[in-house]
């Protein structure tokens, strides 16, 4: 053994279990516009839900955002900085995974299909929408 912690790589950075396939979970249409936040909230990436389950849902985005398996976003319902919807003033926010993703080409309407793991908690939050401070 290299003197590392089981499940830890050189860098400390966790290993994470393979992925449960669960694109087979019922599932419900979803139609809606969200944002993808990174965790720094220096990107943020308009989005659109397709359907969805209880732990995860299947986004559409345009080709070339970059966007690849393993990578964290805060899905919001609504861009940074805004002050939700009228009256209620609510924003809603879920972190997740990139589980999977699809390149699209259906002439002249090519995008990615990605799938997102949802985390187990769900936010929701009254102020700005971010990534809490650790």
């Amino acid at each position: 053994m290299s003197g590392h912690a089981a499940g830890m790589t050189e860098h400390a950075t966790p290993v994470l279990p393979p992925a449960v396939e669960r694109r087979s979970e019922p599932r419900e249409s979803a139609f809606a516009n969200l944002w993808m936040v990174d965790p720094q909230g220096t990107t943020v990436l308009r989005c659109r839900c397709i359907d969805r389950s209880a732990s995860g849902m299947r986004l559409r985005v345009p080709l070339g955002y970059g966007v690849h398996e393993g990578q964290r976003y805060e899905l919001c319902s609504h861009p940074p900085g805004s002050h939700g919807a009228p009256g209620l003033g609510l924003r809603v926010s879920r972190r997740a995974t990139v589980a999977w993703s699809k390149i699209v080409l259906a002439g002249g309407e090519d995008h990615l299909d990605l799938g997102v793991q949802l985390d187990p908690d769900e936010t929701v939050f009254t102020g700005p929408i971010g990534f809490p401070a650790a």
